[in-house]
């Protein structure tokens, strides 16, 4: 696994899926083989053939930051592709799994602006931007974060 996550480090995502995807095959129920093959679907911009990876993942006890990242990248990619009510569920099972954890909190205020929530996702963006501006999980997630700024409405 460690040399699937070193392609995916390099950019190399089509290659780490392929990989992924060929050690999946003999370990079916392995939470990170089914996370890495997530996200390289994700990389890829195949955000529906993502999403059963990372459901597959959860379900086989991903566990760490991982399993928060799962969340978070599973309700994004949910999302993307306008299933809003199935993002939002997603996002708050990982919320009540990671409280406090504003990376959650700022892709599920995405999806209640796309539910027509409006007042609720800014009062929840300003709680994280007044306590969490400066959060690794912020950091971590900043580049898709100000992608999907200006792109809010859009699906893929």
């Amino acid at each position: 696994m460690n040399q699937i996550q070193f392609l995916l480090d390099e950019g190399e995502v089509e290659k780490a899926g392929v990989e992924a995807l060929e050690r999946l095959k003999r370990d079916e129920e392995n939470a990170e083989l089914n996370y890495l093959c997530a996200v390289s679907h994700d990389a890829q911009g195949m955000e529906r053939e993502a999403i059963p990876f990372y459901e597959k993942a959860i379900d086989h006890g991903i566990q760490g930051d991982r399993r928060t990242q799962t969340y978070i990248q599973w309700g994004s990619s949910l999302r993307c592709i306008g299933k809003y009510y199935e993002a939002k569920e997603v996002l708050e099972k990982g919320a009540r799994e990671f409280p406090g954890n504003p990376a959650i909190q700022v892709f599920h205020a995405m999806t209640l602006y796309n539910l027509k929530q409006s007042p609720q996702a800014v009062e929840q963006l300003l709680a994280v931007l007044g306590s969490h501006a400066e959060s690794p999980w912020i950091e971590k997630y900043k580049k898709a974060i100000s992608f999907y700024a200006a792109q809010l409405d859009q699906t893929w």
